[in-house]
C-alpha cells in the first residue's frame, strides 16, 4: 500500500475509535434517555413506556444542556429524534409534557439545534394546548414567565414563524389579554434587536 492510502485509513481508524470513546462514555442521564427512547420506540402505544420516558427525559435546563447541547458535543448532542419523540407524547399526556417543557424553557436562551427544537416545540404546545399552556404559565413567577416569553420570541425572522403569532392569538381569544400582550411586545423587542 502506498503512504497516503495508509494515512487515510489510519486517519479513518482514529475517527472511528475516538467516536467509540464517546458512544461509551454516556453519561447515566444519557444512557437513561437513550434506553427509555429505545423502549418507547418498540412499543409506541404502551402508556407504561410513555410515562417512562416523559420521567426520564430530562427535567430542567441544567440537564436538558448537559444531555442534548454539551459544548464538546457529545451525549445525545442535536437530540432531534428524542426531543420530537417527547412531544409528540403531547397527544395522550399534554400537562406532564407542557409542564416539564415550560420548565426546561423558562431558564434558555436561544441557541441552534436541541435549544431550537425545544423552542419551537412549546410554541406547538401552547398552540395545541392553549388553555393548559396558560395555566402553565400563569404557574411560573415574574421573572420565569419573562424568561419563558424571550426565549420563545427570540428568532431572527418572525415573518417566518407564524406559529408564534398564532400563538398569541390563541393567548388572547383564551382571554388571556395581558400575557398575550407579553407575547407581543417580546416579538417586537426582538424584531428591534440586530440579527446575529
Amino acid at each position: 500500500m502506498n503512504k497516503a492510502l495508509k494515512s487515510i485509513i489510519l486517519s479513518f481508524s482514529l475517527i472511528t475509535l475516538v467516536n467509540l470513546a464517546f458512544a461509551q462514555q454516556l453519561s447515566t442521564k444519557s444512557k437513561q434517555v437513550k434506553s427509555a427512547y429505545s423502549q418507547l420506540k418498540e412499543r409506541p402505544d404502551s402508556k407504561t413506556y410513555q410515562l417512562n420516558y416523559i420521567s426520564i427525559f430530562p427535567s430542567d435546563t441544567a440537564q436538558f444542556l448537559r444531555v442534548f447541547a454539551p459544548p464538546d458535543f457529545s451525549q445525545l448532542n442535536d437530540g432531534f429524534d428524542y426531543i420530537e419523540g417527547f412531544f409528540s407524547l403531547a397527544k395522550n399526556h399534554p400537562v406532564a409534557v407542557i409542564s416539564k417543557a415550560v420548565d426546561i424553557g423558562k431558564d434558555l436562551k436561544w441557541n441552534a439545534d436541541a435549544v431550537n427544537y425545544l423552542q419551537h416545540g412549546i410554541v406547538e404546545l401552547g398552540n395545541k394546548y392553549t388553555r393548559l399552556f396558560i395555566q402553565k404559565i400563569n404557574s411560573l413567577n415574574p421573572k420565569e414567565q419573562t424568561n419563558l416569553i424571550t426565549f420563545l420570541a427570540d428568532v431572527e425572522n418572525h415573518h417566518a414563524y407564524p406559529e408564534y403569532k398564532q400563538l398569541i392569538r390563541a393567548i388572547n381569544d383564551a382571554g388571556e389579554k395581558g400575557l398575550a400582550d407579553q407575547f407581543t411586545d417580546a416579538m417586537h423587542k426582538r424584531e428591534k434587536q440586530p440579527h446575529d
